[in-house]
């Protein structure tokens, strides 16, 4: 059977932004022997390529010589037709050198640097390339990926496994995630911008008040905004393996792991949060989203991340007053 790798060791985020490209691959390849090698931070998302012909391998998102070992020999000696770099490592533009598979590669393109060199990117068969040094409204990250991968510029359908095993707490507590906001806080983000723990809040019962019920997340752990959450609102606590509803319009979700998270947000009808994962997930499983975006990240930002859901806005968040508050409830 024909072989074809995909290199995709990412973060989350990023890495959602190439699904939409891998499931075009996959569509592409049916009768092909698919491996994937993810990230040790996506790699509890390895069950949206729970497919016959996929094999899915865990390495690090910054190899170390002996993983980058492993990949040469693999290439060598596997004799790949096509090898996909979706994660443009510089590790990765050398492999061409000694190897006669096909490469599609994403290129990067910046003001001190080019990944790869002009001499490596010859060695590709197809390549797209990320500039971040242009000014202009170019193709996103997810368009330039879907350019490589996509040869036949077809609207495949989506074969990838949306339905991930969930846990027992959450199954039990299913009927109440109906007709609901999932809504993230990201303590660096607000903190820069000057909110207050007691403004968020004071923010979500607003979004209450209207008449919205709410599912609160926020950064894994246990720092202090954790336990304040837990102290305001009803929960499910996965981590403990707790649940304390006493009041179902807004219910904090501790420490939820991604398996759960993707269910959650799959059953939301929208998604309020800072642009990463919650708001790429979201805007993978076509949900409406309100993105709360650091422009001060890089500025064009706003190109490489913009989503082909058309109900995906972005909300620039400033300070905590009444003002900015009711622009962002003017948006749900």
């Amino acid at each position: 059977m024909k072989k074809i790798l995909i290199l995709k060791n990412d973060r989350v985020g990023d890495f959602f932004n190439s699904v939409k490209g891998i499931n075009s691959i996959l569509n592409e390849h049916k009768d092909f022997e698919i491996n994937i090698f993810l990230s040790n931070y996506s790699k509890d998302l390895s069950f949206l390529f729970d497919l016959k012909n996929v094999k899915v391998q865990i390495i690090d998102f910054n190899l170390n010589f002996k993983q980058k070992l492993y990949i040469t020999k693999k290439i060598i000696f596997e004799k790949y037709q096509k090898i996909y770099i979706l994660s443009p490592k510089n590790f990765y533009f050398y492999l061409p050198l000694i190897s006669n598979s096909k490469f599609y590669a994403i290129c990067v393109k910046e003001t001190n640097k080019n990944r790869p060199s002009n001499f490596l990117i010859k060695k590709l068969h197809s390549y797209a390339v990320n500039d971040r040094t242009s000014k202009k409204i170019d193709d996103s990250i997810e368009n330039l990926i879907e350019k490589i991968s996509n040869e036949k510029k077809i609207q495949y359908p989506n074969i990838l496994n949306n339905n991930p095993n969930i846990s027992n707490l959450l199954n039990d507590n299913l009927i109440y995630f109906k007709n609901f906001i999932h809504i993230h806080y990201k303590h660096v983000l607000f903190k820069k911008n000057g909110w207050e723990l007691n403004d968020f809040t004071d923010l979500i019962n607003k979004i209450s008040y209207k008449g919205y019920k709410i599912f609160l997340t926020s950064d894994y752990g246990n720092f202090e905004y954790n336990n304040f959450f837990l102290n305001q609102f009803s929960y499910i606590d996965f981590k403990n393996q707790q649940v304390d509803i006493d009041n179902n319009k807004i219910i904090y979700l501790h420490n939820i792991e991604i398996n759960d998270l993707f269910k959650v947000i799959s059953l939301s009808d929208q998604v309020l949060a800072p642009h990463g994962t919650m708001t790429v997930m979201a805007s993978y499983l076509k949900r409406k989203v309100i993105d709360i975006f650091d422009v001060t990240v890089r500025l064009n930002s706003f190109r490489e991340y913009r989503p082909s859901n058309n109900n995906y806005k972005f909300l620039i968040l400033k300070n905590s007053s009444d003002k900015i508050k009711n622009k962002i409830i003017n948006f749900l």
